[in-house]
């Protein structure tokens, strides 16, 4: 869920049925607007035009049109946090399976909406309440490894700290792949052409080998089966 401060949370349960849904079409709109102009040139005018509805409706709902970014892009950070949720159907003890499940998911967002990722991004690094929002988001999608890396490798000795370095390591080289892709555009990675599963899977099958130190079973893979001959013969 959306992390709002008290004022908003007040003003929010206070709204009618109808005032509800006009400020929920609202934030949709703004999401649209977001995705296209970006925040820096986004007015109040884009998104009640957006919205449908009349420009005065906008400050019945949202102190500024900061306030509604903040909410719009922290309620986006934060879509999907439960891992149960997320690995959904997914085998109990399949790791691979686990671990594409949660890249499938972000890598959809980066494809999904760009341009709000990439507002995601600017705005952590003007805002530093924003920033810690997303940072915390960001940690909490990584948790659910960390906390079972000790288990995983007993004879590792980790703690959750060095856990913790680990799985962000791994996960910052998807995250600097993904920017490139979807936001900086990339010529050279985008003339792959790969669909979000194909990039899920890269990532995913990375992820998977460095962990692990093997190759994922190849009946689970498509575009990276032929990875399993990265291995050292010596």
């Amino acid at each position: 869920m959306v992390k709002i401060n008290a004022k908003t949370t007040e003003s929010v349960r206070s709204l009618s049925p109808r005032g509800e849904k006009a400020r929920a079409k609202l934030m949709r709109a703004a999401l649209v607007v977001l995705e296209r102009e970006g925040f820096h040139r986004m007015r109040i005018v884009d998104v009640t035009r957006e919205a449908g509805v009349a420009q005065g409706l906008f400050y019945h709902y949202f102190k500024d049109l900061k306030s509604l970014t903040v909410e719009v892009l922290t309620d986006f950070a934060q879509v999907s946090q439960d891992a149960r949720e997320i690995e959904r159907g997914v085998e109990p003890g399949d790791w691979y399976g686990r671990i594409y499940a949660h890249n499938l998911l972000v890598v959809r967002s980066y494809a999904q909406r760009p341009g709000v990722m990439r507002c995601l991004l600017q705005l952590a690094d003007e805002d530093a309440e924003f920033g810690k929002v997303l940072r915390d988001a960001y940690r909490s999608q990584l948790m659910w490894l960390v906390e079972r890396m000790p288990r995983l490798f007993p004879a590792a000795n980790f703690s959750q700290l060095q856990a913790l370095m680990v799985v962000y390591s791994l996960a910052g080289i998807g995250e600097g792949l993904l920017r490139e892709y979807f936001i900086n555009q990339s010529e050279s990675l985008r003339a792959a052409e790969l669909s979000v599963e194909e990039l899920a899977e890269l990532l995913t099958t990375m992820f998977y080998r460095a962990l692990f130190l093997e190759h994922p079973e190849q009946e689970k893979l498509n575009y990276t089966r032929n990875l399993a001959a990265m291995a050292r013969t010596h």
